[in-house]
């Protein structure tokens, strides 16, 4: 046996080609093994030789997923191996027109790729899903929010149908799924929602190597969705809810009717107050960490939100909270019953389509009103007062404007709020001409009657 060193390098030359090449006898031979795939410089790490770990490379109209090219590069490795070992028990040094040959056969009797997608094939759906929940906790850290999404489409495509598989989920299976949502009076909106969210456990399986139907992926649903309904209080209802004064059996409804207005004079989700502390309470105003994304937020404290701080001063935790905060569900019941006792009846028609079918809910304020609806006061009410969107959204933690959009109703009363500012330039300079007329006695008596007007 004649012990032959040697080594191999893995790398993607100037044409983006992905290239094996061997070394062997002193570096005096050398053949070179094409993958016949392509990789993106770019998303090579050289390092290890290998594409960086879950990428796709794109190049043209190539699309080839790092795995698929780790198993290309795996086939050629393997094959070199076996023919260095096959000249050594032999004791024969081969040439490089040898291995070459050697090496081509072993790998052009069967295509790598083919052997690839039919392992692919081979694979039940499920498993390519679970593959899917799998990388996206650990590449794409998905909060328990996002892997809900999935397993609630993963449900309602089993639902569907029950042996639906790879080759069957096509254009076909799509419009079936649609069918499946109408039947079962899934909204229109929230049809749309599921489908985006299937669409991008496709894509994936499409980017890494999964013969997926370009039917499925393109196919477009044609459904009507109309503008979101964004409910929340106008700074006149904000008022009114939190001056309200509830019976003196009825605590439990004041404490849900001043945790919901905290949110509104400070933009925090359910799920921020729920975690608010005590050490949350700077100087400079409440600086937490937000729990969905976990962004930095630092809000002023208005005279309102102090109002409510000072109210629960005494209130003790073992964990230090804030707030005496229920669950989200309770806190919502709550809230409900707190609106209702405080007169927030205005109808809220809400429009929506089930598949062809128009729907129009017309319901008091007061049944639909939840911890949602505070975010959006805050929003709506800093607009109207002129409070320019940059700051509100420092304040939500939003990134962009168009995020912020979903949260915005710029409805009648926001609008009249801002127009009305041309009609109320005449009456300020008005006011300024009489009070510049006013003696003493004249301007203590206004004062005395603003304050009671305040």
């Amino acid at each position: 046996m004649k012990k032959i060193n040697y080594n191999c390098r893995t790398f993607v030359n100037h044409r983006n080609q992905v290239i094996v090449r061997v070394r062997w006898n002193k570096k005096n031979c050398e053949v070179a093994f094409p993958t016949g795939l392509h990789a993106d410089p770019l998303k090579w790490n050289a390092e290890t030789q290998r594409p960086v770990r879950g990428s796709t490379h794109i190049i043209g109209r190539e699309r080839n997923p790092s795995r698929l090219i780790n198993e290309r590069i795996d086939v050629i490795l393997g094959a070199i191996e076996e023919a260095f070992s096959e000249y050594a028990l032999a004791g024969v040094m081969p040439t490089s027109v040898d291995m070459r040959d050697l090496v081509n056969e072993k790998i052009g009797s069967v295509s790598p790729i083919q052997d690839t997608q039919e392992s692919v094939i081979d694979k039940s759906l499920k498993e390519i899903f679970d593959e899917f929940l799998t990388e996206g906790a650990k590449e794409r850290d998905w909060t328990s929010v996002v892997h809900y999404k999935y397993e609630q489409i993963w449900k309602q495509l089993m639902a569907c149908d029950p042996n639906v598989s790879l080759k069957t989920l096509d254009k076909a299976k799509m419009i079936e799924l649609k069918e499946w949502y109408v039947k079962n009076n899934y909204r229109n909106r929230t049809i749309t929602k599921q489908f985006k969210v299937l669409r991008s456990f496709l894509r994936w399986m499409k980017a890494n190597g999964y013969p997926v139907q370009d039917s499925a992926i393109d196919y477009k649903l044609h459904l009507t969705v109309t503008k979101k309904n964004v409910t929340y209080l106008t700074f006149k209802e904000l008022k009114q809810f939190y001056k309200h004064q509830f019976a003196p059996n009825h605590k439990y409804l004041e404490r849900a009717r001043d945790m919901f207005c905290f949110m509104c004079f400070t933009s925090l989700r359910y799920s921020d107050l729920a975690q608010l502390k005590k050490a949350h309470i700077t100087s400079k105003g409440i600086d937490l960490y937000t729990k969905k994304t976990s962004d930095h937020i630092t809000i002023p404290i208005i005279d309102y939100a102090k109002e409510i701080i000072d109210k629960y001063a005494d209130y003790e935790s073992e964990d230090g909270s804030l707030f005496p905060v229920p669950s989200a569900q309770k806190l919502n019941d709550y809230i409900k019953l707190a609106a209702k006792d405080a007169g927030l009846d205005r109808e809220v028609v809400n429009t929506y389509f089930i598949g062809t079918q128009r729907h129009d809910d017309v319901n008091k304020f007061y049944d639909i009103i939840s911890c949602h609806d505070a975010r959006r006061t805050f929003v709506c009410c800093s607009l109207a007062f002129g409070i320019p969107a940059p700051v509100v959204m420092s304040c939500t933690g939003h990134k962009d404007y168009e995020s912020m959009k979903p949260y915005i109703e710029i409805a009648s009363d926001t609008q009249r709020i801002e127009l009305d500012k041309w009609n109320g330039v005449d009456a300020k300079y008005n006011i300024i001409d009489m009070l510049e007329k006013f003696d003493a006695a004249q301007l203590k008596q206004a004062y005395e009657l603003i304050k009671t007007l305040a």
